[in-house]
């Protein structure tokens, strides 16, 4: 934080290219989609978090680049593998306040809609969520997952919502969804 004041948070999946500081500037969500961690010129960008929510928020958006190296969000499709997804199911998101710990709850292929065009905005369940705001994104994207992990989310759960494209189809995106373990 004493380096960048835009530094929310830090997201880790272990053993996994994906150990990277999470930007917040919501004056302006995307200035960090090309940027790095100081601000300078990156092709890679560095992960930021989405509009209408913050790390501490009941439902956490962060985006990130599907790089062909494999850095950023570039492994995270991977998920869309039950193997995979066993040896990864947990998530870090550390915030400036305390260390958390996800659990992997679904992953699914999507594409960003049209306007007026019917289907799950995945990207529109960031923030405070409604009871029922809630338990529908949980349903559709338990519904679009092609992971079935048996954790069902609850109403009061906090969501972390990670977010790339992904090439599939036009305005294609990868999403994985988790929900924060409760304190042991």
């Amino acid at each position: 934080k004493a380096l960048n004041q835009d530094f929310a948070a830090w997201l880790t999946i272990e053993d996994t290219p994906i150990d990277y500081p999470v930007m917040a500037t919501p004056e302006d969500m995307q200035y960090y989609i090309h940027r790095d961690f100081y601000g300078k010129d990156s092709a890679s960008g560095t992960p930021f978090i989405g509009d209408y929510c913050d790390a501490d928020s009941m439902s956490v958006l962060i985006y990130g680049h599907n790089m062909k190296n494999g850095t950023m969000f570039g492994e995270l499709d991977e998920y869309e593998d039950e193997a995979y997804w066993k040896a990864h199911p947990l998530i870090r998101f550390d915030s400036l306040k305390e260390e958390r710990e996800y659990e992997v709850f679904a992953a699914f292929r999507t594409r960003l809609l049209y306007e007026g065009e019917e289907g799950f905005r995945y990207y529109q369940y960031a923030g405070e969520l409604s009871e029922e705001e809630f338990d529908e994104f949980v349903d559709q994207a338990l519904r679009a997952s092609s992971l079935d992990t048996g954790i069902v989310p609850e109403y009061g759960d906090q969501l972390l919502i990670l977010s790339t494209c992904s090439y599939h189809t036009e305005n294609g995106r990868f999403v994985v969804a988790a929900r924060r373990k409760a304190e042991s």
